[in-house]
Parts: structure tokens; sequence; C-alpha cells
């Protein structure tokens, strides 16, 4: 039991110092820097006044992509889970033509809780600055629930500048708390690799697909 008690301490201050190292700012780059991270892991009080994770981050990246091509791409729900890392990424509702309800499944890897995420996702365009945005919204209350745990707390955007020399900025940044519990390794461990990774595909992806 004694040992028990050791590990149970040991377990609670490595979470405590990997929180108290990660929760700055911290900017690397990846790829041989064509895309630049910045990311923050720190805490949050829930809904139910609990400590959850706050992950904070973004991903900035400038590629041979049109604005269009890539406004294309993510109108297409469908697709998004090719670049989402989601197993399942589908439009369940039209609320005008700037705006939806979206649906995401994770299948996390054992033994993290499968989880899902219900949005509204937002559209606008500047057509003289060239620019076009998308923002995502956690709206947990726009479909029947069932038994997956559901993320309650979501903000993320998507903007896109045609730099006009054949080349888009991509920025992605967001902010988080996971639905499910998950260790906070875990959650260290995965940046800035995460978010570069979501950029990667991206682009992969308009490529291929273009």
């Amino acid at each position: 039991m004694e040992r028990i008690k050791i590990i149970l301490l040991c377990l609670v201050f490595a979470n405590v110092s990997l929180l108290a190292q990660s929760s700055q700012w911290k900017t690397k780059t990846a790829d041989n820097g064509k895309i630049t991270v910045s990311y923050k892991i720190s805490e949050r009080t829930d809904e139910n006044g609990k400590k959850a994770p706050l992950i904070e981050d973004s991903a900035v990246a400038i590629e041979s992509l049109s604005l269009q091509r890539c406004i294309s791409l993510m109108k297409d729900v469908a697709n998004h889970k090719e670049f989402t890392g989601d197993c399942i990424s589908k439009k369940v509702k039209t609320i005008s033509d700037s705006e939806w309800v979206v649906y995401y499944f994770s299948k996390n890897p054992w033994p993290i809780e499968n989880s899902e995420c219900v949005a509204k996702m937002t559209f606008s365009q500047d057509a003289a600055g060239k620019t076009a945005i998308f923002k995502f919204s956690a709206a947990p209350a726009e479909m029947t629930k069932g038994d997956v745990k559901r993320v309650s707390y979501m903000d993320q955007t998507y903007a896109f500048k045609d730099l006009g020399d054949g080349r888009v900025e991509m920025t992605a940044t967001g902010k988080s708390s996971p639905a499910v519990k998950v260790p906070l390794l875990f959650i260290t461990s995965s940046f800035p690799e995460a978010p570069a990774k979501t950029i990667r595909k991206f682009i992969n992806f308009a490529k291929a697909a273009s």
C-alpha cells in the first residue's frame, strides 16, 4: 500500500512538473522550417467546476495552392477527416449559405475512450483582401447525444490568405479541452507534431485532389 501511495505521489508531481513546463507559449518548426507551430498547454475550469486541460495552438505554412482550392476543400466536410485525424466527418445541417452544423467522430487509441464533436462551422471571405476564414465552435446541443463522450469546449479557425504569387498562407489556430481523460504526458508529447501534421495532411490532400 505504501508503494502504491509513493507511485501515485510521483505521478501527481510528474503531472504538475509537465504542466509547469508546458504552460508557457513555445514555438517550434517542422518540415525543415516550412511549418511554424506555437502551443501552450494549461488548465481551465470546465462547466462542472472541474479542472480540465486547455490546449492552445497555432500552425502556419505557406504553400503553392490556390485560395479557391482551399475554400472548396474546407466546404467539403466529408473530406475533413483526411487531415483532422477523425474517422468520420460530415455535415449534418445547413443553417445558411455560410453556416453549418458539422460532426466528427474520433476513434482514439486504447486505453483512451472514443469521442465526438458537434460544431457550428461558419465561412467568411474578403474578396478585396483575398482572404477566407472558416471558424468552428463546439455546439454539443445541436445533435442528440449517444453514449460517446462529446467535446464541450472547442474553438478552431482555419484562415487562408492569397499572397498573389500562386501561394497561400494557411493559419490554423485552436483552443480546446479533450472530451475524455487523456494523460498529460500524451498531450504534451503530441506537440508540436499534432498541429503540424494537420497542416501537412491538408496540403498533401489539397494537392493530390486538385
